[in-house]
């Protein structure tokens, strides 16, 4: 079976991708389907394909029951040189392998990487780091990197009672979207940060998580003013996707040069949020031309 995979990208800086990928599996039934008899044929002349279409939502499921025989094979990986810093693959001048699909989509056909060859590397030598250079502590820990280094973690508080925000306050909020870290690795480097105060109310800080003693994470963090009673409660449709004001302005350029997910289907096809999205894509361009990615 031949399946399209194709994805659209509406970055000015890259062009139209349309890639194929095939994904064949061979399969072969359980238990064989009995013959059928039709007015033209007997049983022994009857087409295979009638036969299979003659137990479909039948009472008896075990003519549905199919065993793999062959599978599709895995994925090939290809190793490229990155010519600048692309999210959730590397940094300039970084040697990477990954799945062949996805390097020809988002690194080769845009330009971002070229092939590792004996001739590549030889012509960008000023900028390749050897290979032997550790970049992270573990594959866990990059794909936890490139997770959180673009997602937007909300800290509940509350409305009503004095607080400052802790170390302890990141842990909670990180346990509760399933990611357990201890409090001696979390730090706030902008400064303390008291309430209630709705001021607050949707700004960000920077957090940074330390993950086995090697990556630093900046973590994206949005206060949020939990409402005891449904009066008091604060409505923020799409709030992980709409922009926000820095809680310091010493750490908006920071915030600014983080990455940020980008706009679902649903919320590009949002008119509502139509404004947002155009911010959105600015900010890409900027944030590309700015840190040369």
């Amino acid at each position: 079976m031949l399946r399209n995979s194709w994805r659209l990208l509406k970055d000015p800086l890259k062009p139209l991708i349309h890639l194929s990928s095939r994904n064949t599996v061979i399969v072969k039934r359980v238990y064989k389907p009995p013959l059928v008899q039709t007015h033209s044929k007997e049983p022994l002349e009857v087409p295979q394909h009638i036969i299979d279409k003659s137990v479909i939502h039948t009472d008896d499921d075990k003519y549905m029951v199919y065993e793999i025989e062959e599978k599709y094979q895995e994925q090939e990986t290809t190793k490229v040189i990155l010519l600048r810093n692309v999210d959730d693959y590397g940094v300039k001048g970084q040697i990477v392998n990954f799945p062949s699909l996805s390097v020809h989509r988002d690194l080769l056909l845009p330009g971002l990487a070229v092939y590792c060859t004996e001739e590549n590397l030889a012509k960008h030598a000023d900028i390749v780091i050897p290979e032997e250079t550790q970049m992270n502590s573990s594959e866990t820990a990059r794909l936890l990197h490139n997770m959180w280094s673009k997602r937007t973690l909300s800290i509940c508080m509350h409305t009503d009672n004095p607080w400052t925000i802790e170390p302890w306050h990141i842990k909670a909020s990180l346990r509760k979207l399933k990611t357990w870290c201890k409090t001696e690795d979390i730090e706030i480097p902008g400064g303390q940060i008291s309430g209630p105060n709705l001021s607050l109310e949707n700004k960000e800080f920077v957090a940074i998580l330390t993950v086995n003693k090697f990556e630093k994470i900046r973590l994206r963090c949005r206060i949020h003013h939990l409402a005891t009673t449904p009066d008091k409660k604060i409505d923020l449709p799409s709030w992980t996707f709409r922009a926000a004001e820095p809680v310091w302005e010493h750490e908006r350029q920071t915030l600014l040069d983080m990455n940020r997910v980008p706009p679902s289907w649903t919320q590009k096809h949002n008119k509502d949020l139509a404004d947002e999205v155009d911010k959105y894509a600015q900010w890409k361009l900027d944030r590309q031309e700015r840190l040369g990615m």
